[in-house]
């Protein structure tokens, strides 16, 4: 298999899967413990497969806006790593660890699972963790959202099609992750993350010159008959 097709396979499989896996996602409520409960097992598989295609979406990220530079290209670089750290934060605080006590809470005595209950409640809307507006969440889906419009933005720039860079900026919606939301944001990357590479294999210099501007300004010469 060549570099080219892995990266094209790397960029377009871990987001599909990933909005496939979406569709388990149970629909919670405010009511953290009951909305959970009957469905601990799909909430817990859901926000596992999280842990995996999170950096794998990073990736893939980085991957799409290589060898682009300027001012678009690493705004998206900077807030890629701000989904990073505080997305992950979140979902392993919110996703699994409510799962985890959920699951936990199954098993007890109907009384005892009142208890539980209000701890899990009160765990889930940690300020700092939890949700619906702690700062890992705020964070980590700004990440996300700027680095995908950013990056449409810098792919825009750099000679991609309108509807390429408008995928990747719809993209931004899987910052929403329940479905339908969630699934139609990734399958937005995934098809524009195509778009973007058959560019590319299209016209490779035309790529360079915009990505690259220094470089255009040194191969275009001296200018009004300087020597």
């Amino acid at each position: 298999m060549s570099l080219v097709l892995l990266r094209r396979v790397f960029l377009v499989a871990p987001p599909l899967t990933l909005a496939v896996v979406l569709w388990f996602h149970p629909a919670g409520g405010s009511d953290v413990y009951e909305g959970v409960r009957a469905d601990a097992e799909a909430w817990l598989f859901v926000h596992t497969a999280f842990l995996l295609f999170i950096p794998l979406l990073g990736i893939g990220a980085y991957l799409l806006l290589r060898g682009l530079r300027g001012r678009a290209a690493t705004v998206s670089r900077i807030a890629l790593v701000f989904f990073l750290v505080f997305y992950t934060a979140y979902e392993v605080t919110a996703g699994l660890g409510v799962g985890i006590l959920v699951e936990y809470a199954n098993g007890l005595p109907a009384d005892e699972q009142a208890v539980v209950a209000g701890a899990i409640q009160d765990y889930s809307r940690n300020g700092v963790l939890g949700d619906p507006l702690s700062v890992s969440l705020v964070l980590g889906v700004l990440g996300w959202m700027v680095a995908m419009i950013a990056g449409a933005v810098a792919l825009r720039a750099a000679g991609a099609g309108r509807s390429a860079a408008a995928l990747v900026g719809l993209a931004a919606l899987f910052a929403v992750h329940p479905p339908p939301v969630g699934p139609v944001g990734l399958a937005c990357f995934a098809a524009g993350a195509m778009l973007v590479e058959r560019a590319r294999g299209r016209d490779a210099a035309r790529w360079r010159e915009p990505a690259y501007p220094e470089a255009a300004v040194a191969a275009a010469g001296p200018s009004n008959g300087a020597p």
